[in-house]
Protein backbone atom coordinates (compact mmCIF):
# COMPACT_ATOMS: atom_id res chain seq x y z
CA UNK A 1 0.00 0.00 0.00
CA UNK A 2 0.98 3.43 -0.91
CA UNK A 3 2.30 5.18 1.93
CA UNK A 4 0.19 8.40 3.29
CA UNK A 5 1.18 12.16 2.97
CA UNK A 6 1.78 12.32 6.84
CA UNK A 7 4.19 10.47 8.85
CA UNK A 8 3.61 9.19 12.24
CA UNK A 9 5.12 11.89 14.33
CA UNK A 10 3.27 14.55 12.48
CA UNK A 11 0.03 12.90 12.92
CA UNK A 12 1.05 12.87 16.78
CA UNK A 13 0.73 16.18 16.92
CA UNK A 14 -1.68 17.04 14.16
CA UNK A 15 -4.06 14.85 16.42
CA UNK A 16 -2.67 16.34 20.06
CA UNK A 17 -3.00 19.92 18.78
CA UNK A 18 -6.54 20.30 17.22
CA UNK A 19 -8.20 17.91 19.55
CA UNK A 20 -6.71 19.39 22.80
CA UNK A 21 -9.69 20.12 25.52
CA UNK A 22 -11.95 17.88 23.23
CA UNK A 23 -15.05 16.24 25.56
CA UNK A 24 -17.39 13.75 23.99
CA UNK A 25 -21.11 14.21 26.43
CA UNK A 26 -22.62 11.36 26.07
CA UNK A 27 -26.28 12.30 26.76
CA UNK A 28 -28.99 11.04 25.05
CA UNK A 29 -31.38 13.17 23.18
CA UNK A 30 -34.74 13.05 24.46
CA UNK A 31 -38.28 15.09 24.23
CA UNK A 32 -38.95 17.63 21.74
CA UNK A 33 -37.57 17.42 17.94
CA UNK A 34 -36.83 20.64 15.82
CA UNK A 35 -40.35 22.72 16.22
CA UNK A 36 -42.50 20.44 13.45
CA UNK A 37 -42.09 17.10 15.47
CA UNK A 38 -43.49 16.69 19.59
CA UNK A 39 -43.35 13.52 21.33
CA UNK A 40 -40.15 11.33 22.51
CA UNK A 41 -38.04 8.59 21.29
CA UNK A 42 -38.31 5.46 22.97
CA UNK A 43 -36.37 3.17 22.73
CA UNK A 44 -32.27 2.71 22.73
CA UNK A 45 -32.04 2.09 19.13
CA UNK A 46 -32.81 6.03 18.42
CA UNK A 47 -30.59 7.30 21.25
CA UNK A 48 -27.10 9.03 20.38
CA UNK A 49 -24.50 10.68 21.68
CA UNK A 50 -25.47 15.22 21.89
CA UNK A 51 -22.56 16.54 21.21
CA UNK A 52 -18.56 16.80 20.92
CA UNK A 53 -16.97 20.54 21.60
CA UNK A 54 -13.38 21.17 21.50
CA UNK A 55 -11.32 23.93 21.18
CA UNK A 56 -9.61 25.63 18.40
CA UNK A 57 -7.50 28.80 18.87
CA UNK A 58 -10.45 31.26 20.30
CA UNK A 59 -13.11 29.57 18.86
CA UNK A 60 -14.97 26.71 20.75
CA UNK A 61 -16.36 24.23 17.89
CA UNK A 62 -19.28 22.15 19.27
CA UNK A 63 -20.03 19.30 16.69
CA UNK A 64 -24.16 18.53 17.57
CA UNK A 65 -25.98 15.38 17.00
CA UNK A 66 -29.16 15.47 15.03
CA UNK A 67 -29.96 12.13 14.72
CA UNK A 68 -30.01 10.24 11.64
CA UNK A 69 -32.20 8.70 8.89
CA UNK A 70 -31.90 5.47 7.46
CA UNK A 71 -30.80 5.50 4.06
CA UNK A 72 -33.86 3.25 2.55
CA UNK A 73 -35.85 6.86 3.29
CA UNK A 74 -34.90 8.61 0.67
CA UNK A 75 -33.87 5.84 -1.55
CA UNK A 76 -35.80 5.27 -4.74
CA UNK A 77 -38.58 2.15 -5.17
CA UNK A 78 -36.17 -0.67 -7.07
CA UNK A 79 -32.97 0.63 -5.84
CA UNK A 80 -31.04 -1.16 -3.04
CA UNK A 81 -29.66 1.71 -0.32
CA UNK A 82 -26.06 0.72 -0.99
CA UNK A 83 -26.23 1.16 -4.71
CA UNK A 84 -27.23 4.70 -4.15
CA UNK A 85 -23.39 5.72 -3.12
CA UNK A 86 -21.85 3.97 -6.23
CA UNK A 87 -24.34 4.17 -9.21
CA UNK A 88 -21.99 3.94 -12.29
CA UNK A 89 -19.75 1.08 -10.48
CA UNK A 90 -19.63 -2.34 -11.92
CA UNK A 91 -22.43 -4.42 -10.04
CA UNK A 92 -19.89 -6.99 -9.56
CA UNK A 93 -17.14 -4.85 -8.60
CA UNK A 94 -19.50 -2.96 -6.28
CA UNK A 95 -20.56 -5.75 -4.72
CA UNK A 96 -17.51 -7.10 -3.68
CA UNK A 97 -15.88 -3.84 -2.66
CA UNK A 98 -19.75 -3.06 -0.12
CA UNK A 99 -18.53 -6.67 1.07
CA UNK A 100 -14.76 -5.52 1.66
CA UNK A 101 -15.95 -2.46 3.57
CA UNK A 102 -18.83 -3.85 5.59
CA UNK A 103 -21.02 -1.67 3.88
CA UNK A 104 -23.69 -5.00 3.36
CA UNK A 105 -26.12 -3.50 5.49
CA UNK A 106 -29.56 -3.10 3.66
CA UNK A 107 -30.13 0.04 5.66
CA UNK A 108 -27.35 2.00 6.98
CA UNK A 109 -28.01 4.96 8.85
CA UNK A 110 -27.08 8.41 7.77
CA UNK A 111 -25.73 10.66 10.76
CA UNK A 112 -26.71 14.44 10.82
CA UNK A 113 -24.43 16.53 12.80
CA UNK A 114 -24.90 20.81 12.45
CA UNK A 115 -21.96 22.47 13.75
CA UNK A 116 -22.07 25.22 16.19
CA UNK A 117 -19.20 27.90 16.00
CA UNK A 118 -18.91 30.30 19.27
CA UNK A 119 -16.61 33.51 18.41
CA UNK A 120 -16.44 35.33 21.32
CA UNK A 121 -20.29 36.60 21.85
CA UNK A 122 -21.20 35.46 18.44
CA UNK A 123 -22.85 32.16 17.90
CA UNK A 124 -22.79 30.72 14.52
CA UNK A 125 -24.51 27.78 12.78
CA UNK A 126 -23.32 25.63 10.18
CA UNK A 127 -26.44 23.95 8.73
CA UNK A 128 -29.48 23.11 10.99
CA UNK A 129 -30.98 19.88 10.82
CA UNK A 130 -33.85 18.22 9.62
CA UNK A 131 -37.50 19.01 9.89
CA UNK A 132 -39.09 18.53 6.89
CA UNK A 133 -42.38 16.73 6.89
CA UNK A 134 -42.90 13.40 7.32
CA UNK A 135 -39.24 13.15 7.91
CA UNK A 136 -37.47 10.24 9.65
CA UNK A 137 -38.61 9.37 13.36
CA UNK A 138 -35.01 9.76 14.23
CA UNK A 139 -33.82 13.17 13.05
CA UNK A 140 -34.59 16.86 13.57
CA UNK A 141 -33.18 16.79 17.08
CA UNK A 142 -31.44 19.72 16.73
CA UNK A 143 -33.81 22.00 19.24
CA UNK A 144 -33.55 19.43 21.76
CA UNK A 145 -29.72 19.64 21.34
CA UNK A 146 -29.51 23.11 21.87
CA UNK A 147 -31.87 23.29 25.13
CA UNK A 148 -29.64 20.26 26.34
CA UNK A 149 -26.55 22.38 26.09
CA UNK A 150 -28.22 25.66 27.62
CA UNK A 151 -28.31 27.62 23.97
CA UNK A 152 -31.49 29.00 22.71
CA UNK A 153 -32.16 28.98 19.41
CA UNK A 154 -32.94 33.13 19.38
CA UNK A 155 -29.02 33.54 20.50
CA UNK A 156 -27.80 32.37 17.11
CA UNK A 157 -26.32 35.29 14.98
CA UNK A 158 -25.84 33.28 12.01
CA UNK A 159 -27.22 30.38 9.90
CA UNK A 160 -24.95 29.23 7.54
CA UNK A 161 -26.60 26.86 4.88
CA UNK A 162 -23.98 25.16 2.85
CA UNK A 163 -26.63 23.82 0.48
CA UNK A 164 -30.57 23.59 0.43
CA UNK A 165 -31.57 19.85 0.64
CA UNK A 166 -33.75 18.86 2.89
CA UNK A 167 -31.41 17.45 6.59
CA UNK A 168 -29.69 20.94 6.29
CA UNK A 169 -32.74 23.73 6.43
CA UNK A 170 -34.17 22.97 9.45
CA UNK A 171 -34.58 26.62 9.64
CA UNK A 172 -38.76 27.17 9.79
CA UNK A 173 -41.45 25.71 11.06
CA UNK A 174 -43.28 24.33 7.83
CA UNK A 175 -46.46 23.84 8.90
CA UNK A 176 -46.44 28.06 10.01
CA UNK A 177 -43.23 29.55 8.33
CA UNK A 178 -42.35 31.10 11.55
CA UNK A 179 -38.74 31.20 11.34
CA UNK A 180 -36.88 28.89 14.18
CA UNK A 181 -33.85 31.20 14.64
CA UNK A 182 -35.24 34.66 15.10
CA UNK A 183 -32.73 36.76 15.77
CA UNK A 184 -30.04 35.11 13.09
CA UNK A 185 -29.32 36.14 9.43
CA UNK A 186 -28.85 32.99 7.06
CA UNK A 187 -26.22 32.77 4.48
CA UNK A 188 -26.88 31.30 1.61
CA UNK A 189 -24.82 31.47 -1.75
CA UNK A 190 -27.09 33.08 -5.04
CA UNK A 191 -26.76 30.34 -7.29
CA UNK A 192 -27.97 27.76 -4.22
CA UNK A 193 -31.04 30.49 -3.65
CA UNK A 194 -31.81 30.65 -7.29
CA UNK A 195 -31.73 26.95 -7.83
CA UNK A 196 -34.34 26.46 -4.90
CA UNK A 197 -36.56 28.86 -5.40
CA UNK A 198 -36.81 28.36 -9.23
CA UNK A 199 -38.64 25.65 -11.41
CA UNK A 200 -36.08 22.82 -11.51
CA UNK A 201 -36.69 22.37 -7.56
CA UNK A 202 -40.20 22.13 -7.86
CA UNK A 203 -40.28 18.55 -6.95
CA UNK A 204 -39.01 19.63 -3.20
CA UNK A 205 -42.13 22.05 -2.72
CA UNK A 206 -40.86 22.83 1.02
CA UNK A 207 -37.74 23.77 0.67
CA UNK A 208 -38.68 26.96 -1.73
CA UNK A 209 -41.31 27.60 0.74
CA UNK A 210 -38.87 27.87 3.69
CA UNK A 211 -36.38 29.81 1.86
CA UNK A 212 -39.29 32.05 0.60
CA UNK A 213 -40.35 32.69 4.26
CA UNK A 214 -37.29 33.68 5.19
CA UNK A 215 -36.47 36.62 2.68
CA UNK A 216 -36.16 39.10 5.54
CA UNK A 217 -33.26 36.76 7.20
CA UNK A 218 -31.35 35.85 4.18
CA UNK A 219 -28.43 36.76 3.10
CA UNK A 220 -26.82 35.84 -0.16
CA UNK A 221 -23.26 35.51 -1.10
CA UNK A 222 -20.96 34.29 -4.12
CA UNK A 223 -18.76 31.17 -3.42
CA UNK A 224 -15.71 31.83 -2.18
CA UNK A 225 -16.46 34.76 -0.34
CA UNK A 226 -15.94 35.46 3.76
CA UNK A 227 -19.03 34.54 5.68
CA UNK A 228 -18.06 36.07 8.81
CA UNK A 229 -14.01 37.00 9.73
CA UNK A 230 -12.20 33.69 9.88
CA UNK A 231 -14.85 31.71 8.24
CA UNK A 232 -14.40 31.59 4.27
CA UNK A 233 -17.19 29.78 2.19
CA UNK A 234 -15.08 27.42 -0.57
CA UNK A 235 -16.90 27.07 -4.36
CA UNK A 236 -17.57 23.26 -4.29
CA UNK A 237 -20.80 22.70 -6.36
CA UNK A 238 -21.93 19.44 -7.51
CA UNK A 239 -24.17 17.96 -4.88
CA UNK A 240 -26.13 21.11 -5.69
CA UNK A 241 -25.35 23.85 -8.00
CA UNK A 242 -24.40 26.13 -5.36
CA UNK A 243 -22.85 23.84 -2.63
CA UNK A 244 -20.25 25.52 -0.45
CA UNK A 245 -17.60 23.73 2.38
CA UNK A 246 -16.65 26.24 4.81
CA UNK A 247 -12.75 26.89 5.64
CA UNK A 248 -12.01 28.13 9.21
CA UNK A 249 -8.42 29.05 10.53
CA UNK A 250 -7.60 29.48 13.87
CA UNK A 251 -4.99 28.90 16.52
CA UNK A 252 -2.98 28.14 13.83
CA UNK A 253 -4.61 25.06 12.62
CA UNK A 254 -7.73 25.03 9.43
CA UNK A 255 -10.37 23.11 9.77
CA UNK A 256 -12.94 22.27 6.67
CA UNK A 257 -16.33 21.54 7.31
CA UNK A 258 -17.42 19.45 4.29
CA UNK A 259 -21.05 19.74 3.79
CA UNK A 260 -22.10 17.21 1.36
CA UNK A 261 -19.11 16.98 -0.66
CA UNK A 262 -17.82 14.42 1.35
CA UNK A 263 -20.48 11.93 2.63
CA UNK A 264 -18.94 8.05 3.18
CA UNK A 265 -15.73 7.35 5.14
CA UNK A 266 -15.39 4.80 2.59
CA UNK A 267 -16.64 5.25 -1.39
CA UNK A 268 -16.12 9.23 -1.03
CA UNK A 269 -12.34 9.25 -0.60
CA UNK A 270 -11.28 5.58 -2.04
CA UNK A 271 -13.52 5.99 -5.17
CA UNK A 272 -14.27 9.59 -5.42
CA UNK A 273 -14.80 9.36 -9.04
CA UNK A 274 -18.23 6.94 -8.21
CA UNK A 275 -21.42 9.14 -8.60
CA UNK A 276 -23.76 9.02 -5.79
CA UNK A 277 -27.48 8.82 -6.26
CA UNK A 278 -28.16 12.31 -4.81
CA UNK A 279 -25.27 14.27 -6.85
CA UNK A 280 -27.76 16.72 -8.43
CA UNK A 281 -24.37 17.83 -11.21
CA UNK A 282 -22.41 14.20 -10.40
CA UNK A 283 -19.63 14.29 -13.13
CA UNK A 284 -18.83 17.71 -11.08
CA UNK A 285 -19.55 16.34 -7.83
CA UNK A 286 -16.90 13.31 -8.77
CA UNK A 287 -14.25 16.46 -9.82
CA UNK A 288 -15.21 18.22 -6.47
CA UNK A 289 -14.63 15.63 -4.29
CA UNK A 290 -11.05 14.80 -5.53
CA UNK A 291 -10.41 19.14 -5.88
CA UNK A 292 -11.69 18.99 -1.78
CA UNK A 293 -9.44 15.68 -0.99
CA UNK A 294 -6.32 16.95 -2.99
CA UNK A 295 -6.72 20.36 -0.51
CA UNK A 296 -7.29 18.76 2.50
CA UNK A 297 -4.17 16.07 1.94
CA UNK A 298 -1.87 18.84 1.08
CA UNK A 299 -2.64 21.53 3.50
CA UNK A 300 -2.75 18.84 6.66
CA UNK A 301 -6.30 20.51 6.88
CA UNK A 302 -9.10 18.59 10.48
CA UNK A 303 -12.15 17.45 7.97
CA UNK A 304 -15.61 17.74 9.83
CA UNK A 305 -17.87 15.69 7.61
CA UNK A 306 -21.76 16.40 8.22
CA UNK A 307 -22.80 12.60 7.33
CA UNK A 308 -19.75 10.97 8.78
CA UNK A 309 -19.70 8.82 11.67
CA UNK A 310 -20.42 11.54 14.75
CA UNK A 311 -18.22 13.75 15.86
CA UNK A 312 -17.32 13.24 12.06
CA UNK A 313 -13.62 14.56 12.85
CA UNK A 314 -10.65 13.25 11.20
CA UNK A 315 -7.79 13.70 7.78
CA UNK A 316 -8.13 12.79 4.20
CA UNK A 317 -4.49 10.90 3.68
CA UNK A 318 -3.39 9.74 -0.20
CA UNK A 319 -3.47 6.37 -1.09
CA UNK A 320 -2.32 5.96 -4.66
CA UNK A 321 -4.83 8.19 -7.02
CA UNK A 322 -7.37 8.23 -4.40
CA UNK A 323 -7.41 8.71 -0.55
CA UNK A 324 -8.22 6.75 2.90
CA UNK A 325 -10.17 8.51 6.10
CA UNK A 326 -8.20 8.78 9.00
CA UNK A 327 -10.77 9.53 11.94
CA UNK A 328 -9.16 12.30 14.44
CA UNK A 329 -7.33 11.28 17.81
CA UNK A 330 -7.31 7.35 16.64
CA UNK A 331 -3.99 5.56 18.50
CA UNK A 332 -1.38 5.22 15.61
CA UNK A 333 0.50 1.76 15.44
CA UNK A 334 4.12 1.16 14.62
Amino acid sequence: MPKSNLNRRQFIRLNTTALAGAAIAPAAITGEKQGAFSGTNDGNQNRSPGFYRFAMGDLQITVINDGFFHLSEITPSGMKPTETLAINAIEGSRQEYFASRLLNSDDPRIPISPVLIESGDRKILVDSGWSMPGASDTAGRLGSSLEMLGIARESIDVVIVTHAHPDHVGLANPATGAPFYTNAEVVITETELKFWTGDAAAWIAWIPIVLKSLDEHLRVIKAGDEVVSGIRSIPSHGHTPGHICLGIEAGGRELLLTGDAIVNIHTTFEHPDWHNFFDIEREQAGQTRRKILDRAATDEMLILGYHLPFPGLGYALRDGDAYRWYPAGATLVS
